[in-house]
């Protein structure tokens, strides 16, 4: 499937709240997370610093969902790790560019792979941005002083992982060598995680966010030109499920 019929399904499920899975591909699905139920939505609001940042986010968490492999929930380092050597970077970018991985003639572990890392793109591009119903995001947020990260997208934060990490084994170095000098460096535990995360490859603070020097070359919509934000064309439909199904009851408890 294309992403868009990816994000249909998971508006759907929370439309009809339907808790059914949502098959990708063997050994991998989507958990949708009815009325607030996952961690978007419970940690929109904590730490307390981001009370400030989602004082008018309602609705964050509304379209959240798990997504499950084979051997549990999907984690952005171990999915990078195990798939740097078996997906091309050129199979990546399609993806990226919103190509249906089913169309690209893969070979069924490729196609397992490509479709984990599209699921893990569709994940940022629902659940962060700058809309009522999602965290803030620095990749594509209106505030943002440099105009590369006003213009980014969500899922261009992974990507820069999977550009700069083949940058380096194009020159020769070994994928654990990669990953040592790209992700070591920022992993970081994460409150709202409640685990060890990789870290959005940033320096400074909002609005001043940069893209650390050494990963800025690799931001694919700055290198295409552009890249739109996948929710978009359902912006409208979102809104009216955040009407019928209300406030989180997270952001009820601080504000009213």
């Amino acid at each position: 499937m294309k992403a868009a019929e990816i994000i249909d399904l998971v508006i759907n499920r929370h439309e009809n709240r339907d808790n059914s899975i949502i098959p990708i591909c063997e050994g991998l699905h989507l958990e949708p997370m009815l009325n607030y139920s996952g961690k978007m939505a419970r940690n929109g609001f904590f730490p307390v610093y981001k009370r400030n940042w989602h004082k008018e986010r309602k609705y964050i968490g509304i379209l959240d969902h798990k997504i499950m492999e084979s051997t549990g929930k999907m984690e952005h380092s171990r999915l990078l790790a195990r798939s740097l050597d078996k997906v091309s970077i050129e199979t990546i970018r399609s993806i990226y560019d919103g190509e249906d991985p089913y169309d690209l003639g893969l070979e069924d572990e490729e196609l397992m792979l490509i479709s984990d890392i599209q699921c893990s793109f569709i994940e940022q591009e629902v659940n962060w941005g700058m809309h009522d119903f999602q965290q803030r995001t620095h990749f594509g947020y209106p505030e943002m002083n440099t105009d590369y990260l006003r213009n980014a997208v969500p899922r261009d934060y992974f990507m820069l992982y999977y550009e700069r990490c083949n940058s380096l084994i194009d020159t020769g170095l070994s994928v654990a060598d990669s990953l040592r000098i790209v992700a070591d460096p920022l992993r970081e535990h994460s409150f709202g995680a409640g685990k060890i995360v990789l870290m959005p490859p940033r320096t400074g603070t909002a609005p001043n966010v940069k893209i650390k020097k050494e990963f800025l070359p690799f931001l694919r919509s700055k290198n295409i030109g552009g890249a739109e934000p996948w929710i978009n064309p359902f912006l409208s439909r979102v809104s009216k499920l955040c009407l019928n199904q209300g406030p989180s009851p997270y952001w009820e408890r601080i504000y009213n």
